[in-house]
């Protein structure tokens, strides 16, 4: 399965250290012989220009970002700028034949410039982020300076690796200029938490060093492809480092947004919540649920904007997903993409068979499909085996968005009260421990809360400036907005057209908030809001009353739509 998915990438099976070989005995061939004076200070032979030229293009690069990232409680203004370094590699695009560089998201997320620098050379040439995905943590760099290109060969990638496979990393870490190579093996493949996102996703766990800087670089099998990009690693620990595998890559490529062709759809879910029963050995549960003999997962739960929610429920058993790869759809510049031999259905299993030693959670195979596709699946309902087929799948969005990059916040003011959609970051404000330091109430709906409805993504309070009619509210910052004047509050936009209408009809304006107990009223006066949102902008130096995204926005428009985020 892995194997033909990085096959999709349609790159060819020649190895790096093979080219590399023959680029040196050609150089040894044309260029002048090597003798006792061709060598270094410290004894080493010298490259003939050949030689050396292939050398100064290497495939691997180190990018230069400058970040500025929004202020989430206030988002009209900015956090300070920071610099920072990483690393990324030269690959061809498949539908255009293009040279791009490839890296990680987090590299150069909220980047307000960017510049690469290729191995053995001092200049720095000016890049632009052409596509991104948070969510899967890669993102594609393109160089308008065609000197950049000269000389460089794209690598090219190979197949998913297995335990015990070398591998070598080679990046930019931290601490010095130049390229660094390290070496180890791959010691675990299975879905991990990805860092920069939150996302639970496929990788492959290696002990080689991957150091700050080092991510973005690409990791290499013994015949020098790439089996994946070098992307986290493990706190605390020493040599455990986290690829991202060629079948996440490969999605990440060929994926399109219809909205934004800069952004991937993003990988399906089946929108379920799930619970394996206990081994065989134990069989009261089993037996209840009428699986003798068999192995499946209880479904415990269902998404309700999940497409899954009108064909599955609450107390059936998922005996076996339809593991067939279908191909994704086309898209302008796209060849057909070729669909990959059928993989083995999953045995009736929480989990799914790798090779001879790995096991992989069944939702990968449903990452592998993509926005919109189906999936076939075999259900127990009621004691009865049945069929449910062609069940879609698509991203699903969270209730709280795990990330908040590249594009500026909405937000509104109604006299003294700033309300800002709710996204994790604004509880990393707290720190690190922002679980146990922030509100609780706001860190169980990051951790367990779910949309009722596609539009849903909750309002906070996030600052009360001081005014003759909020003076008394400070102590109701950092908290959720349910209602106004008790009609339901279902996101930013929804809520300003719902303030906008509200204001123009209402002597007062009633909003409730959720504090232990029940929930807190803000009483706001309609008469001299406007004045006061007049004299707050003043003297916090705010720019506009509401970001121009919110402004020419119907309360019907904004009911229907998707949340900014």
């Amino acid at each position: 399965m892995y194997t033909c998915l990085a096959l999709a990438l349609a790159l060819s099976p020649r190895s790096l250290s093979v080219r590399r070989r023959a680029s040196a005995a050609q150089s040894r061939r044309c260029g002048p012989p090597v003798g006792a004076a061709d060598v270094d200070i410290y004894g080493r032979a010298v490259l003939a220009p050949l030689e050396a030229s292939a050398s100064t293009a290497e495939p691997v690069v180190k990018v230069y970002s400058v970040h500025c990232s929004v202020n989430v409680a206030m988002p009209w203004s900015n956090k300070p700028q920071e610099e920072s370094t990483g690393s990324g590699f030269t690959m061809r695009q498949q539908h255009d034949g293009q040279l791009v560089i490839l890296t990680n998201a987090h590299c150069v997320a909220d980047a307000t410039y960017v510049e690469v620098r290729k191995a053995g050379d001092s200049q720095k040439h000016v890049a632009q982020v052409a596509r991104i995905a948070h969510e899967c943590d890669l993102a594609t760099l393109t160089v308008s300076d065609d000197a950049f290109w000269e000389g460089v060969e794209p690598l090219e990638f190979g197949p998913m690796p297995s335990l015990q496979d070398e591998v070598s990393v080679v990046g930019y870490p931290e601490g010095g200029e130049g390229v660094s190579v390290t070496q180890g093996v791959v010691s675990r493949i299975e879905i991990q938490r990805y860092a920069h996102s939150g996302a639970n996703l496929l990788a492959v766990q290696i002990d080689a060093a991957i150091n700050p800087g080092n991510s973005g670089g690409p990791a290499l099998n013994a015949d020098g492809d790439v089996i994946g990009v070098a992307f986290q690693n493990q706190l605390d620990s020493q040599n455990i480092g986290y690829v991202i595998p060629a079948p996440i890559i490969a999605h990440y490529l060929v994926d399109d947004a219809p909205s934004d062709p800069r952004r991937p759809a993003g990988f399906p879910s089946l929108g379920i919540f799930w619970q394996a029963p206990r081994p065989a050995a134990r069989s009261s549960r089993r037996s209840y649920l009428g699986m003798e003999g068999r192995t499946g997962v209880r479904i415990r739960g269902v998404a309700p904007t999940a497409p899954a929610a009108a064909l599955l429920r609450t107390g059936d058993v998922l005996l076996e997903p339809d593991g067939s790869h279908q191909p994704p759809p086309p898209r302008a510049n796209h060849p057909p993409h070729q669909p990959t031999t059928r993989t083995r259905a999953l045995p009736p299993r929480p989990d799914t068979p790798l090779g001879g030693q790995e096991r992989l959670s069944f939702a990968h195979l449903i990452h592998l499909k993509f926005a919109h596709q189906t999936i076939g699946l075999r259900v127990l309902r009621a004691g009865e085996a049945r069929h449910t087929h062609l069940v879609p799948v698509r991203p699903l969005q969270r209730l709280i968005p795990p990330t908040a990059y590249d594009e500026p916040l909405p937000y509104f003011i109604y006299a003294g009260l700033v309300f800002v959609p709710f996204v994790e970051p604004y509880l990393h404000e707290w720190g690190d421990d922002w679980q146990q330091d922030a509100p609780h109430e706001l860190v169980q709906l990051v951790l367990s809360g779910a949309q009722s409805e596609a539009a849903e993504q909750p309002v906070l309070l996030s600052r009360v400036l001081p005014s003759p009619q909020t003076a008394g509210y400070l102590t109701l910052a950092d908290r959720r907005v349910l209602s106004v004047n008790g009609e339901r509050v279902l996101n930013l936009r929804q809520m300003h057209a719902l303030v906008q209408r509200l204001q123009a009809e209402c002597d007062h304006l009633a909003f409730e908030v959720q504090c232990v107990g029940g929930p807190a009223v803000i009483a706001i006066d309609t008469s001299t809001a406007e004045q006061e949102a007049k004299a707050i902008l003043e003297t916090y130096r705010i720019p506009a009353a509401a970001s121009p995204d919110l402004c020419g926005q119907s309360e019907t428009d904004a009911q229907s739509g998707q949340p900014r985020l």
